[in-house]
Parts: C-alpha cells; sequence; structure tokens
C-alpha cells in the first residue's frame, strides 16, 4: 500500500515537473507559440471560408437551373470594384442568408426572386457597394417616373409605397413619411386651397404621410376606398405582417414583442395612432381623378370635390387584381383575397399562383378543423412554380401535402369557371374538378393608364438605381 501511494507521489513529481517544463518553454517561447496559435486559427478559418465557398457557388448554379437567379422586383446590384467581403449585407438579409451570399470574398445575389427589396442590404454596406434598382438590363419594369423625393413629372403631385414599384411596409412607411415632408415644405402661399396635402389610401404610407401632416401642422384629408388599412386589412387573420420596427412621426420606433407582427396587431396600432392624433382619415370614398398642378390641385372623390396645394397617391396596386380574364369570373365563387378562412368548411377550394398570397392562403384553408379539400394551381412545373414563394412557406405547404391536406397540381391553369366545377388544363390534357370557392393570386396589375390620365408619365427601368431622380 505505501510503495502504491510513494509510486503515486513520485509520478505527481513527475507530471508536476513536466508542466513546469512546458510552462518555461513557453513563457520563453511565447512569441513563437502565439504564432503557432495564430497560425491554426488562420487555417482553420481558411478552410472555413472556403466549405463556405464552395456551397454559395452550388446555391447559385442550383438558382440558375431552377430559373431562381432573374430579380423579380426591386433588388440590389453589387459593385464588386467596391465590395470588400465584409458580409455585413448578407447577416442583415431578412431572407436568411438565401438572397445574398459571399463567393471569392464578394457580395452576391444568390436568389435574386426571393428578393422583396428590403433595402437592409444597402444601409448595411459599409462602402456603398451596393445600390437597389428596379429591372434588369434583360428585363425592363415599367413604373410610374418619380424622384428621389418621390415626387412625379407633374409638380406637386406624388407617389409613395407599392404603387411606385416598391413593396413592404417598411418602405411604404419611409415613403409616405418623407413625401410629405417634401411636398409639405415646399408649398405655395399664393393659392387659396381647402386644404395643404390631400392623401390618396390610409395604408402605411398614408398613415405615415397623415402623421407627418399633423407634426407639421399643415391641413390634410386622408381617404380610402375601403376602410384603414390598406391592402393590410385584406391579409388573412393572424398573418405575419412585419418583422423588424417602423419609425413613424411622433411615436418613433413601434416597437413589438419578439418583432413579429400580426395583420391584427398593426391594424390596432395603426386605429390608436389615428384616434390619438386626430387624423382625418375618410373610408369609402374613392379616388376619381385630380387635374391641376403647381400650387392648386382639384380632387375629385366618390363623395366630394377637394382643392388642394399637394397631392400623395399612396393607395397601393392591390385594388387592381390581375385576373384571369375568362367568362363567369364575376361570380360570387371568385375571390383575389382570403380574409377569414373560418368562413370556408367542407368546401372543394381552388387556389391559383405560386407566390407567398397564394401558398398562404393554401395553408390556412387546409386547416384540418375546416375540412377542406384544396387544390394549389400552379402554372410552373416543380422547378419553376413556387419561385417566388419563400422556403419557409414552402415547408409548411409541402407538410401539408404530406398531411393530403392539399393538392398541387404543376403546369396546370383555368381554363373555365362553372357553378360546381372548373375546367383545367393539365400539361397537355384537361380534366374538369369540383368545385366551390376559386381564390386568384395571380398578383396586381399596376393602374398606369390610370396614372396616365393623370399626366403621370410612365418609364422602363433596366437596372435603374432607386436613389437616382
Amino acid at each position: 500500500m505505501e510503495e502504491t501511494v510513494a509510486n503515486s507521489a513520485e509520478n505527481m513529481i513527475k507530471i508536476n515537473d513536466i508542466y513546469k517544463d512546458l510552462s518555461f518553454y513557453l513563457s520563453e517561447n511565447i512569441e513563437l507559440a502565439s504564432y503557432g496559435f495564430m497560425g491554426l486559427f488562420i487555417f482553420w478559418l481558411i478552410i472555413k471560408s472556403s466549405y463556405k465557398n464552395r456551397l454559395a457557388i452550388k446555391d447559385l448554379k442550383q438558382a440558375v437551373i431552377k430559373n431562381l437567379h432573374e430579380p423579380l422586383t426591386l433588388h440590389p446590384v453589387i459593385d464588386e470594384s467596391l465590395c470588400m467581403g465584409c458580409g455585413d449585407c448578407t447577416v442583415v438579409c431578412p431572407e436568411g442568408g438565401s438572397v445574398l451570399q459571399l463567393i471569392n470574398h464578394k457580395a452576391v445575389l444568390i436568389k435574386a426572386a426571393k428578393c422583396v427589396g428590403h433595402g437592409l442590404c444597402e444601409n448595411a454596406c459599409p462602402v456603398d457597394a451596393i445600390d437597389l434598382v428596379f429591372g434588369t438590363k434583360q428585363r425592363g419594369m415599367d413604373i410610374p417616373r418619380i424622384t428621389s423625393d418621390y415626387e412625379t413629372n407633374v409638380a406637386g403631385l406624388y407617389i409613395a409605397g407599392e404603387l411606385g414599384g416598391m413593396g413592404l411596409i417598411s418602405n411604404a412607411v419611409k415613403q409616405g413619411q418623407h413625401a410629405a415632408e417634401h411636398a409639405l415644405n415646399n408649398l405655395k402661399d399664393d393659392s387659396d386651397t381647402d386644404i395643404d396635402l390631400f392623401i390618396v389610401g390610409a395604408g402605411p404610407s398614408g398613415i405615415a404621410a397623415s402623421l407627418a401632416a399633423k407634426k407639421m401642422k399643415k391641413s390634410f384629408v386622408c381617404i380610402d376606398q375601403n376602410t384603414m388599412g390598406g391592402a393590410v386589412y385584406n391579409f388573412p387573420r393572424q398573418k405575419i405582417v412585419m418583422v423588424q420596427p417602423i419609425v413613424l412621426p411622433f411615436e418613433g420606433a413601434m416597437k413589438f414583442k419578439n418583432n413579429v407582427v400580426s395583420k391584427e396587431e398593426l391594424l390596432e396600432q395603426w386605429e390608436k395612432l389615428v384616434s390619438k392624433h386626430k387624423l382625418k382619415i375618410r373610408e369609402k370614398e374613392a379616388f376619381k381623378g385630380v387635374s391641376g398642378q403647381n400650387g392648386h390641385f382639384v380632387v375629385t372623390t366618390s363623395k366630394k370635390t377637394y382643392t388642394a396645394k399637394k397631392v400623395l397617391l399612396a393607395m397601393g396596386v392591390r385594388g387592381s387584381p390581375r385576373k384571369l380574364g375568362l367568362p363567369n369570373e364575376d361570380m360570387a365563387k371568385v375571390a383575389y383575397n382570403l380574409i377569414d378562412p373560418e368562413q370556408y368548411q367542407g368546401k372543394n377550394v381552388a387556389i391559383v399562383g405560386g407566390g407567398n398570397a397564394a401558398v398562404e392562403a393554401a395553408q390556412y384553408l387546409a386547416k384540418k378543423q375546416y375540412k377542406n379539400k384544396v387544390t394549389l394551381i400552379v402554372r410552373g412545373d416543380e422547378d419553376s412554380g413556387l419561385k417566388r414563394c419563400a422556403e419557409d412557406n414552402k415547408v409548411l405547404l409541402f407538410k401539408c401535402v404530406e398531411q393530403g391536406n392539399v393538392q398541387i397540381l404543376y403546369t396546370s391553369s383555368v381554363k373555365g369557371i362553372e357553378k360546381r366545377e372548373l375546367l383545367l388544363k393539365i400539361g397537355d390534357t384537361e380534366k374538369k374538378i369540383n368545385n366551390d370557392f376559386i381564390f386568384v393570386f395571380a398578383g396586381a396589375e399596376m393602374p398606369h393608364k390610370f396614372l396616365m390620365s393623370l399626366g403621370i408619365e410612365i418609364e422602363k427601368k433596366y437596372g435603374s438605381k432607386l436613389k437616382a431622380s
């Protein structure tokens, strides 16, 4: 026993001596050791970077194969000569790294079709290597001609939000506020009008513009052909509409719990703001037209005529849904938005479209408690049919398919609408399916003819910068 203890003690002494020798060596050669550790760390970074680089190249190749590399709306363009490869743009992108990635230490737009023009990447770039642009060199995009202050070619007439080619609530809020402030800071006092600013549309842009006018103590009226909230009001119940705070006049940053905001939460906050600041929001009043310029506009609505020094069009485009152009499309069974899924239970429901709105509608209507039979009609094939849909939405959709609650018909389209049936073309064949309701989510048509009737010029953008005037 004593011998065992002695041996253990001897071993401990030896280990301690070795530790002392090692400590002495490191203290005498600390610079060499630090270089060694630094070398290992750099080597690890190189391996990691190389691996991520290969993945990004693979993702880009897959995006090209699936036709996801072509942008569909406002998107970033990266100047490689300026890009320093810091990766800040890839971090702030709300699409979770699927849109922007680094390849060979340069930011690259990978899945351009998934980009919805948040603009966070442009703001995050420390060297101004990113510009947001409309259209591409190959495919132009028709949008109203506006300056960087959102004023059209008709002096005193402004456009903000979705009507100007940009989606997203955060973008609409910024534009509405900026346009209102610019308009009201450039008033001419020599004209006698009912109000200073007439605002068309009580959605995000219209509410932000109304708050800006109120803060500047200027007279204004805001109308909406439907209800306060604009397009948001027509979203499905409990739909998540924002994932980042917005900044409003008077209120500053509107922060919500976890920065995840549902339709109901946002509308509730807007209603409180309208009441708190006594904003003049006139619902169920449709905009009919405007004439004049340079300090005096005559605005006609469904209820009366106004005179205003400045006019802001913030009405969006959802009031002009793209239709199928088929006989019987005016039947009560045909709709272009889904507000309350609970209204549809035990029905044969068809949904046309492969974007987020269509896929989300399919998820809502396919809930087990509703007992609906949901058919998603997608024009493209399995690779391209859902290219405009976010990845998380596709995951949820495919889960519904696995559970047998949704059927997806690729390379298909509606050819006929009947009282209890739909005639579909699926590939090269035609087929009739039972149908009680059909929801069409084929996008919206820009009201270009109407805008041109107001004197607003429409121009085709081929990779034109957003900031350009």
